[in-house]
């Protein structure tokens, strides 16, 4: 069973449970669905309360009530009735109340930024402790087949499986953006997707090692959940820890931020700034007052998340080499 057999196989597998629809259905409510919501009108703070609302009642209910066959209705339905909706309603062109570009990418990559990781980590968490809790890794190494083909044909599974919702659901979202924003560009979301592409995978490719790490589904779950932790809450703890005794914190020193960008979640936020301008700085990150240094870059912030991107999957696939799998 070559690479190529273990993806296929996978894929009607993951697509077979919740997974799959559930992984597209976070996605779509995050982009497209929030992207009309903000379109329709000019109360940010009453239409993200809406969203909220509305993110949480469907994953709720998708999660614990619905089929993969009503999940991907739900999923549909919800999409399409935002795409047709904002644009029917949106305001005449030129009209002050439209929102800006800025609001369009702060609204799907802030969006992004925080629900993707769990997007890609719950896609992938599975793929392989999975088969050892089933049995069923007996068929999927007793055959010609090395493990580096299994590793591979799962990591492009589950790659699939959250990157073709998030290009194409995106790509909807600059639709969206290019028709009813004030001065939103369609290009600019396709760059939007360019750099989000890589900070799914990473998470991916994270969830993926921590499924050829763990012994059991639980303990997978266990790993995934610590990481996000520590990437979200964590990391931002032990920055801000760094102060303590500082005896002047404005402007933030140098070194605040060399600690701050190595944080992936930051570099793919830092990342987003460059598709939109940001009056007072991007509200997710730090913004550098009189402190110029490389952390702070672009350029920096795209090779971190690339970094991040290459060693997360090769760590699980160096682990799952050798490890006793029978």
């Amino acid at each position: 069973m070559s690479r190529t057999d273990v993806f296929r196989r996978d894929l009607r597998s993951v697509y077979r449970s919740r997974t799959g629809t559930a992984v597209t259905a976070i996605v779509a409510l995050t982009t497209v669905v929030a992207a009309g919501l903000f379109a329709l009108g000019s109360g940010v703070q009453a239409l993200a309360g809406i969203g909220a609302l509305l993110v949480v009642g469907s994953l709720v209910a998708l999660v614990f009530l619905g089929s993969p066959k009503q999940i991907a209705a739900v999923v549909l339905a919800f999409t399409v009735l935002a795409v047709v909706v904002t644009l029917a309603l949106r305001e005449p062109s030129g009209s002050g109340a439209r929102p800006g570009m800025g609001t369009a990418v702060l609204v799907a990559g802030g969006g992004l930024s925080l629900l993707l990781p769990l997007v890609g980590l719950i896609g992938s968490y599975a793929a392989l402790v999975g088969e050892r809790e089933t049995g069923s890794v007996r068929f999927l190494l007793g055959l010609p087949n090395s493990r580096d083909d299994a590793y591979a044909g799962k990591f492009a599974s589950r790659s699939t499986v959250v990157c073709v919702p998030l290009v194409v659901c995106l790509l909807l979202t600059g639709l969206i953006v290019a028709l009813t924003f004030r001065d939103g560009s369609f290009l600019a979301m396709v760059g939007l997707t360019a750099v989000s592409t890589p900070y799914a995978l990473l998470f991916v490719g994270i969830g993926l090692t921590a499924s050829a790490y763990a012994d059991t589904s639980n303990r997978a779950v266990a790993v995934v959940i610590a990481v996000f932790a520590v990437l979200r809450g964590g990391w931002p703890a032990v920055q801000f820890l760094t102060l303590t005794g500082v005896e002047s914190v404005y402007p933030r020193p140098e070194w605040y931020f060399w600690i701050g960008r190595l944080n992936p979640i930051n570099a793919y936020v830092k990342l987003t700034t460059l598709f939109a301008e940001f009056e007072y700085g991007h509200p997710l990150i730090t913004t550098p007052d009189e402190v110029a240094t490389v952390a702070t870059t672009h350029w920096f912030a795209a090779a971190v998340l690339l970094g991040w991107t290459v060693l997360a999957p090769v760590a699980g696939l160096l682990y799952f080499r050798r490890r006793d799998l029978l």
